[in-house]
């Protein structure tokens, strides 16, 4: 690979092997995030941005030193050294980190200290258990969104993103591929980058083996568009196709891969940290710190993260080539519980919303209402998250189903008194023997004994709503463009539409007209179906107009 990683013995003395010392590292994330960004006076929640840009109000525990960490915090994804990524350029010769990456949809973030390469939201240099400094990317290049209304943009921290991944992945291996087939590119990326040309030759063609195998080849042609990914598959091919192979083959393990070929729109973060479970399908523990850093390291791995296992059969150490930044989790794990959902900042009609309030606790809260959920010690506050099917479209679970050819260096290693076997194993389970076993080693303390329960197949979470009116596309698969279409039969609803950020205040939701680059999507498409969740159909307009005015202020 690139770079090789030392072993991180003695980093952060107070991370040591006690659940007590691993609450530890929760209470002083946030002093350490302090030391990462610029002091700033605490701001209104309404702040204007420039640029004609506005910060929704999203609670008085959301502070201008929150949003600055949460969006330069590393997480350990290594994308690239930032060397390379300044130098690059697509093959058409525009450099690809030009103009903030507007072009995918991420969103810019002005020179700061915290941010002196003025990189767009979510993107950073660091050199975490690195000799390089890395381009690395974090949750808030996914997880931040803006939605336009009557020409001004409303920031919105937490929410799913209006990115097009697709494009993103898909260029950044083709640049890098220019480089490798065409003379002229490499010999000027060699002359900027200022490495020996056999040496830069050989680190880019490690690069486009791994990243071309477990993204590039996997991506469907047709793209998952805007606001959409198709996060698991590529956790998984990361996981089992690219971490666990021998070292003499660069760990990877072709066949273990798979088309990621089922995308599922970004959820939004606010009061995450409050579900018993989490993860479209359900199929993730959540509720306390621990949990969260378990969830977090597996995102980690499936955007240009790795973990390696080395030390023999079975093998014995998940740290020493680790690019997971545990300490960076450990302040973002402390700052999304403070993102509070955004409150709507146009006239609600009262009178209209609280009859709407009124059918909301029959036609909606037994499904996304606040009801205690399973404590998760030392958190016995967490909320229920329902699970269940209520025929949306199921393409996604095939992939719960993945099973890898080979276990790589992973087989016999003995997981939960379970040995693993050579072949045949499901793809979630090795990929959970990776993350678990290292999270275990680098904190010997913790506790991920909770299994999840399993579910029939096709179903999905069924979250509080509060900010759901800043949330769309709606379903797990982002098929419903509005409120106002969810709340019609299933058979009624638009066929075709466009994703982008241009924002319909009536109808809570996407607004038909899209500004240029916004891409469609057609839900007679494999996964794309907007069948199901038929509720409050048979509302008449009226009432339907008040529940919307209802879910405006949740």
């Amino acid at each position: 690979m690139i770079a090789r990683h030392p072993k991180i013995h003695g980093e952060f003395c107070f991370f040591r092997s006690s659940i007590r010392n691993f609450s530890v590292i929760f209470q002083r994330s946030a002093v350490l995030a302090a030391s990462v960004v610029i002091t700033m006076a605490l701001t209104s929640p309404s702040v204007a941005l420039g640029q004609n840009v506005r910060r929704l109000d999203q609670g008085v525990n959301w502070t201008s030193r929150d949003w600055n960490t949460f969006y330069t915090t590393d997480q350990g994804s290594q994308i690239m050294p930032y060397s390379w990524m300044k130098a690059l350029r697509e093959p058409n010769g525009g450099l690809f980190l030009r103009n903030s990456m507007k072009r995918y949809g991420f969103l810019p973030n002005a020179k700061s200290v915290s941010n002196p390469q003025a990189l767009p939201v979510g993107f950073l240099v660091a050199s975490h258990n690195s000799p390089t400094k890395n381009f690395s990317m974090t949750c808030a290049a996914c997880h931040t969104r803006e939605i336009t209304v009557n020409k001004t943009n409303f920031r919105i921290d937490g929410g799913p993103g209006f990115i097009n991944m697709h494009a993103f992945m898909n260029d950044m291996i083709l640049s890098v591929n220019h480089l490798l087939t065409n003379e002229r590119a490499f010999r000027n990326f060699q002359r900027a980058v200022k490495t020996p040309s056999a040496q830069l030759r050989n680190q880019l063609q490690q690069w486009y083996d791994l990243n071309n195998l477990v993204v590039g080849q996997q991506l469907p042609p047709q793209s998952w568009g805007i606001a959409r990914l198709d996060a698991l598959n590529l956790i998984l091919n990361r996981g089992t196709g690219g971490n666990i192979g021998e070292p003499s083959a660069n760990y990877l393990i072709p066949a273990n891969v798979a088309v990621a070929d089922k995308p599922v729109r970004y959820p939004f973060l606010w009061n995450s940290d409050k579900q018993d479970l989490t993860q479209w399908a359900g199929t993730t523990v959540n509720g306390n710190k621990q949990y969260a850093m378990s969830r977090n390291t597996g995102e980690v791995c499936g955007v240009f993260g790795f973990i390696h296992p080395v030390g023999g059969q079975p093998p014995t150490d998940f740290l020493a080539e680790n690019s997971v930044n545990y300490t960076g989790l450990a302040v973002i794990g402390d700052l999304t519980p403070k993102i509070g959902p955004p409150k709507y900042p146009w006239r609600i009609d009262t009178s209209k919303a609280s009859l709407g309030g009124q059918l909301y606790q029959i036609h909606c809260a037994s499904c996304h209402g606040i009801e205690p959920g399973d404590p998760r010690p030392p958190v016995y506050d967490t909320w229920r998250t329902q699970v269940q099917n209520v025929g949306t479209d199921s393409y996604y679970w095939q992939t719960l189903n993945r099973t890898a050819s080979s276990s790589g260096v992973l087989t016999g290693f003995v997981f939960g008194n379970q040995p693993v076997a050579p072949t045949g194993e499901a793809s979630i389970f090795l990929t959970k023997v990776l993350n678990s076993t290292a999270l275990t080693q680098r904190f010997p303390g913790i506790n991920l004994s909770i299994s999840p329960p399993t579910h029939p197949s096709g179903s999905y979470e069924s979250r509080v709503l509060h900010g759901i009116w800043a949330a769309a596309p709606y379903l797990h698969n982002g098929s419903v463009p509005t409120l106002a279409e969810l709340l019609k039969p299933a058979s009624e609803r638009v066929t075709s539409f466009k994703v982008g950020r241009n924002y319909d205040i009536k109808n809570i939701g996407l607004a038909t007209t899209q500004p240029l680059g916004s891409t469609d999507l057609e839900t007679s498409g494999l996964g794309n179906s907007n069948a199901g969740h038929e509720f409050g159909t048979t509302l008449s307009a009226s009432d339907k107009e008040a529940l919307l005015e209802y879910l405006k202020s949740l």
